[in-house]
């Protein structure tokens, strides 16, 4: 009798944070359910005619086989997580209290992740605000210094390609590295102030797309373009995959290296260029 009761009691309430981080993790779920999709198809593709001789078979068909079995790893660890198994409990005492999900059918399926996101850099940037009580400078380009900014960015890289658009506010990087596709997003808002901010993402669902969005939305210098620009390009020249802290490929959940950070260089010369290492998301400071 005891049990019963206490299975009819609702389930504590959850505030929105609470109901968007719950939603980005399902999304991050569904995005690594779909990609293992590709299992089968990824770990046969190596065995097509095109690909005769045999060392070069058995690289490409161990590369496929490893890759697919750190995907496998990095869900169960997303699925046993104990982030994921409270969303599932807070779940299910909430489906016992109020069983019907006719409100649920509204919500949109994605987006959450990137809300979540923005949330998080706006709470950061009005605890920034308020600190101390000081005023924070207002952060601002002209047009002409977007502009600037971004052809030089050209000039240096020109193996990527870059695109903008509403006066160089909006602007798409794509460039291939390592056998994948990225596709960086970075849109200049404009703030109530006068001031701007810069939101940036890397395009993609699943691994390691959304990893490295993360990890730039905690970059240093946030609402500086030009930092924010070479930070995309190194993702294509750091040459070392390994973290530049831990030292290894993999971290637990079996993700490489997706944030870059800038290292001044240890002598000083005018001529030696930004050092950017490789980090695991979970070495970040």
């Amino acid at each position: 009798m005891a049990s019963s009761t206490a299975s009819q009691q609702p389930a504590q309430v959850w505030d929105e944070s609470q109901c968007v981080a719950a939603l980005a993790q399902l999304e991050r779920l569904q995005a690594q359910i779909d990609d293992l999709r590709l299992t089968i198809p990824r770990v046969v593709a190596p065995l097509s005619p095109q690909i005769t001789k045999r060392p070069e078979l058995f690289a490409a068909f161990k590369k496929a086989a490893v890759g697919s079995q750190s995907n496998i790893k990095a869900f169960r660890t997303t699925w046993q997580s104990q982030e994921t198994q409270a969303l599932f409990e807070h779940t299910k005492a909430s489906l016992e209290a109020n069983s019907d999900l006719t409100p649920g059918a509204q919500l949109p399926r994605y987006g959450w992740e990137q809300k979540e996101i923005r949330d998080r850099d706006a709470e950061a940037r009005r605890r920034d605000g308020a600190k101390d009580g000081e005023d924070k400078a207002v952060v601002s380009m002209s047009k002409e210094e977007r502009e600037r900014i971004l052809q030089e960015f050209r000039a240096a890289n020109g193996q990527l390609k870059v695109f903008s658009k509403d006066d160089d506010r909006d602007i798409l990087i794509h460039f291939i590295s390592g056998g994948l596709k990225y596709r960086f997003h970075v849109v200049v808002n404009s703030e109530t102030n006068g001031g701007e901010h810069l939101d940036a993402e890397c395009l993609g669902n699943g691994e390691p797309f959304v990893s490295i969005t993360r990890c730039v939305s905690l970059r240093p210098h946030a609402n500086e373009l030009k930092p924010l620009l070479d930070m995309i390009a190194a993702y294509k020249n750091v040459q070392s995959n390994s973290c530049a802290k831990c030292g290894k490929l993999l971290d637990k959940s079996a993700l490489v290296p997706t944030a870059r950070r800038s290292k001044q260089p240890e002598e000083a010369n005018e001529k030696q260029e930004t050092v950017w290492e490789a980090l695991h998301e979970s070495c970040l400071d």
